[in-house]
């Protein structure tokens, strides 16, 4: 992670193919969606005929992710900067590709909201009112992470490229927005999608949109684990700042109320138990060589979760 001024392209002197920033750009490439191809004309009269409790819940939800998606593109530019500046190739490719999927993201569930002619904006001051009731009451609201913190641990790599500025930001994006919330909705909207048996479009998107995501983690778990590898002595400040940010982290896309109604069965405990396991699968680079990392297999750092989603 050390920086240094490169006075030649990286490409002259060769690609490092066996690395797990490169496969995981490889596995894009052939994974590669448009959002413009999916079908959202059933979803459309599906819509209709969706109960008003389930409308709520998908549409929250729906919005929730979208707006999320679109944070995620406008704050990952400095971390792609960032490894451009280090000199790591191989990175910056991926990362370029990553940037491109989030935005990706962003348009399949614009394209959903369109289609099935519903206004995302109409929910924007329900969504104020539950994020001062939950803020009220103890809890974290999941958009203060996109309208604050992600932003500014991500901003900080624009002009610190230290192991603890990568570490910061790759917590909050891609362990606590990606690895916590993101797989908690995905849970979620799972188990709504099961029970309706309707609006197919939109379940296919999701489907192609947590296959991206598993890559994003995975990601985001070698970088954090690379960089633990290499200095240990950073393991405190994991704990102490995961400890931070995850405090009273509720996780709601879709509104507990909505959640609460429809018992989709993936409450607190699960949050708190995703909120465990991710600081677990970074606590074991701090026994590890830099070279275990580097030459760990590229499913070896894809959340469980999401493991079956291919």
């Amino acid at each position: 992670m050390t920086e240094t001024r490169h006075h030649k392209y990286t490409s002259t002197r060769g690609i490092n193919y066996e690395s797990v920033p490169w496969k995981l750009w490889e596995k894009s490439k052939k994974l590669f969606w448009d959002p413009a191809d999916i079908d959202f004309s059933q979803d459309a009269v599906d819509w209709q005929e969706v109960p008003e409790q389930f409308r709520m819940f998908v549409a929250l939800s729906a919005r929730g992710f979208m707006v999320g998606e679109e944070a995620v593109t406008l704050d990952i530019v400095p971390l792609l900067r960032c490894m451009s500046h280090l000199g790591r190739l191989e990175d910056t490719m991926y990362l370029a590709m990553f940037t491109m999927e989030e935005a990706k993201h962003t348009d399949m569930f614009r394209r959903w909201f369109d289609a099935v002619g519903f206004d995302p904006a109409s929910l924007n001051d329900f969504v104020r009112a539950r994020r001062d009731e939950i803020r009220e009451s103890g809890g974290s609201p999941s958009g203060e992470i996109f309208d604050g913190v992600l932003t500014s641990v991500m901003d900080r790599l624009d002009t610190d490229h230290s192991p603890e500025a990568i570490l910061d930001a790759t917590l909050v994006y891609n362990h606590l927005v990606e690895g916590v919330a993101a797989i908690a909705g995905y849970k979620r909207w799972n188990e709504a999608l099961r029970r309706l048996g309707k609006l197919p479009g939109l379940e296919a998107g999701l489907r192609l949109t947590q296959r991206d995501e598993r890559r994003h983690i995975a990601y985001g778990t070698y970088l954090a684990r690379q960089i633990l590898a290499e200095n240990p002595d950073l393991w405190e400040f994991v704990e102490h700042r995961w400890a931070e940010i995850t405090e009273g982290f509720a996780g709601n896309y879709g509104g507990p109320q909505q959640q609460q109604a429809l018992d989709l069965g993936f409450g607190p405990d699960d949050v708190q138990a995703l909120i465990n396991r991710r600081l677990e699968t970074l606590r074991v680079a701090v026994t590890m060589r830099p070279d275990d990392v580097e030459q760990a297999d590229v499913e070896s750092f894809v959340p469980e979760e999401l493991a079956s989603v291919t």
